[in-house]
C-alpha cells in the first residue's frame, strides 16, 4: 500500500514536497494491466476469467526447443511424437493447468534449471492424449503435479482392494521385431502385451523394461523362430545371472511377473522338468 501524508493527520498544510511525494508514491504502486496482484484472500461474486491459450503447437525434443507456455490454461492441439512444452518459472503458488488433446503423449519440462515432482533438474514429464495436469509452485524452481483428468492416467498407485467393474485394456505394441545379438542392441519392450512377428535371426532379441516389484509383461513370440528375452541392464530371469537372456521359443507366449526390484518370474500353467530333475519350461 503507498504512503500517503494526509493533511488531516499533519495538522497543516502538506508542502509541495510532500504533495510530490504523495503521487510519486502512488504512481509507484498502481497496479497496471499485465501486472501480477497478490492479495491475502480474494472473494469473487461472479465469473473469474484465467489467460488461456485455446491451440497450443509442442515443439522440439528437447527442454530448450520446446513450446514455452504463457497463458494459466493451456491446451495442445497440435503435436508429433516426443514434442514437449515448457512451463513457465516456478514460484510459491503460480497454478498452470495443461490439457494435451493432440493425439501423441507430450513432454512437459520445467524451465531450466527447475524440477518436476523432486525429480532431476530440467527432466520432463509425460502427458498422454486426452488428459490434462494441474501443476503448482510449491515454492521458487519447484514444482508439484497434483491432478489428473480425462480417461487416461500414465502411473497410479491403489493401497487395499481394487474392484474392477467391466474389461480391462492393456497397453500393446501389435508387431514387434527382434533386432541385435546383445542386450544393449536388442528390441525395448514398451507395453504391457508385445507381439513379436519379426525375428531375423535365433540370434535377436528383446529387452524388457526396468524391473519393479509387481510389474507385468507379456511377450508373445508368433513367429517360427525362436527369439532371446533379455532383462534390463543389472536385472535377472528367474534368478539368473545379471542381464543374461533366456529363449523365448517360437509360437510361445510368456508372462513375466517382478517378485522384487532385479528379478522377473514367469509365469507357468504347468511346470516340466526332464528325466535330471532340471525345470525346462
Amino acid at each position: 500500500m503507498a504512503t500517503i501524508t494526509l493533511r488531516s493527520a499533519k495538522g497543516s498544510p502538506l508542502t509541495n514536497t510532500e504533495v510530490d511525494t504523495n503521487f510519486t508514491n502512488l504512481n509507484n504502486d498502481k497496479y497496471e494491466s499485465g501486472d501480477n496482484v497478490s492479495v491475502g484472500t480474494l472473494t469473487a461474486s461472479g465469473n473469474v476469467t484465467f489467460g488461456i491459450a485455446a491451440t497450443v503447437s509442442a515443439a522440439g525434443s528437447t527442454q530448450g526447443t520446446a513450446t514455452a507456455l504463457t497463458k494459466t490454461y493451456n491446451i495442445v492441439s497440435t503435436a508429433s511424437a516426443a514434442q514437449g512444452v515448457v512451463l513457465p518459472a516456478a514460484t510459491a503458488g503460480l497454478i498452470i493447468n495443461i490439457f494435451n488433446i493432440s493425439g501423441n503423449t507430450i513432454k512437459v519440462y520445467p524451465t531450466s534449471t527447475q524440477t518436476i515432482d523432486g525429480g532431476s533438474a530440467n527432466a520432463p514429464v509425460e502427458i498422454v492424449t486426452a488428459n490434462g495436469s494441474e501443476f503448482v509452485g510449491t515454492g521458487t524452481g519447484t514444482w508439484r503435479q497434483v491432478g489428473s483428468g480425462g480417461n487416461n492416467v500414465e502411473d497410479f498407485t491403489i493401497n487395499g482392494t481394487a474392484k474392477l467393474l467391466g474389461a480391462l485394456e492393456l497397453g500393446v505394441t501389435a508387431a514387434v521385431s527382434s533386432a541385435g545379438s546383445t542386450q544393449g542392441d536388442a528390441t525395448a519392450l514398451t507395453e504391457t502385451f508385445n507381439n513379436i512377428t519379426t525375428v531375423g535371426a535365433s540370434t535377436q532379441g528383446v529387452v524388457l523394461p526396468t524391473a519393479a516389484a509387481g510389474l507385468t509383461v507379456i511377450v508373445a513370440n508368433t513367429t517360427t523362430s525362436n527369439c532371446k528375452l533379455y532383462p534390463a541392464t543389472s536385472d535377472t530371469i528367474e534368478g539368473g545371472s545379471a542381464n543374461a537372456a533366456v529363449t523365448l521359443p517360437a509360437k510361445t507366449t510368456f508372462t513375466l511377473t517382478c517378485k522384487d526390484a532385479t528379478d522377473w518370474t514367469k509365469h507357468r500353467g504347468l511346470a516340466v522338468y526332464n528325466s535330471s530333475g532340471t525345470l525346462i519350461n
